[in-house]
C-alpha cells in the first residue's frame, strides 16, 4: 500500500539500520541478483543481523558517505496508534573522490561469503561493477562523482543527492535496475551503459547475473529543479 502521509527525508541513525535492512529484504526479495549475492541469505535472521552489521560498519568508517532514511508522517485521523513517523525506504549517498578497489578483499570482508564458489562469482561481479564508478571518478578531473545505492523510496531520496550533488559541482552516478530507471529519469538521469557487462566465466554459467542500467547526471546550475514531470 502506497503511504498517504508526506515523505521526509533525514539522517539514518543506528538504531534505524536493522528496521531498514528488513525493508531491503522484503523490497526486494530474490528478485535482484546482485541484492541476493552481495547481502548472502538477507531474509533470515542471521542474515539480516549480518547484513545490519556491515551496514553500520560501512557508515561509521566512511566519512565521505551520508545514510539516509525517507519517512512518513501519516495523516492525523491514522495517527491514533502513537506512531508519529514510518520509514519507507533509506538510501547512501557516497562522494566518490577515488577509484573504488576492483579487489572485493580490499572493499569487503570476505568472510561474509563462507562458501568458495559465492566468494569467487561476488569477486567476479564485484570487478566489473566499479568499472563505471571507477570510470567517472576518473573523468572528473579530481573533483570525484556522487555513487547512489537506492533502497527503496525513490524520488525523495534520489532528489536529496542531487541537490547535494549540484551544490558540490559533481556528477551524480547510479546503476539502476531496469524497474527503477524511471525514478532516475525523472530526477534528470541519463543512460550512459544500457546493459552492465558482467564476465563470470564457464564457472558461473548458470548463475543468474545482476541485469543494471548505469546511468549518470550532470551537476546543475544552483536553484533550476530539473525533476522532469
Amino acid at each position: 500500500m502506497a503511504p498517504t502521509g508526506k515523505v521526509s527525508i533525514s539522517l539514518l541513525s543506528d538504531e534505524d539500520i536493522p528496521i531498514c535492512f528488513q525493508i531491503l529484504s522484503q523490497s526486494f526479495g530474490h528478485d535482484k541478483p546482485f541484492v541476493d549475492i552481495y547481502f548472502p541469505n538477507h531474509d533470515t535472521p542471521q542474515g539480516q543481523v549480518q547484513g545490519s552489521q556491515r551496514l553500520t560498519t560501512w557508515k561509521h568508517a566512511s566519512k565521505n558517505t551520508t545514510f539516509l532514511k525517507a519517512v512518513v508522517s501519516p495523516d492525523t485521523k491514522d495517527a491514533h496508534d502513537g506512531s508519529p513517523e514510518r520509514i519507507i525506504g533509506f538510501g547512501i549517498w557516497t562522494l566518490m573522490k577515488t577509484a573504488p578497489p576492483a579487489e572485493l578483499e580490499k572493499a569487503e570482508n570476505i568472510e561474509t561469503w563462507p562458501d568458495e564458489d559465492d566468494r569467487e562469482f561476488m569477486a567476479r561481479l564485484w570487478k566489473d561493477y566499479v568499472i563505471p564508478r571507477s570510470q567517472a571518478v576518473e573523468d572528473s578531473g579530481g573533483k570525484g562523482a556522487y555513487d547512489y545505492q537506492r533502497l527503496g523510496a525513490g524520488t525523495a531520496l534520489v532528489e536529496w543527492g542531487t541537490n547535494a550533488a549540484d551544490e558540490l559541482g559533481v556528477k551524480a552516478v547510479v546503476e539502476s535496475s531496469p524497474a527503477g530507471r524511471r525514478v532516475y529519469q525523472k530526477c534528470g538521469f541519463r543512460t550512459e551503459i544500457e546493459e552492465m557487462r558482467f564476465d563470470t566465466g564457464e564457472r558461473f554459467a548458470k548463475r543468474r547475473k545482476p541485469i543494471l542500467i548505469f546511468m549518470s547526471r550532470e551537476p546543475q546550475p544552483q536553484g533550476i529543479n530539473n525533476t522532469q514531470r
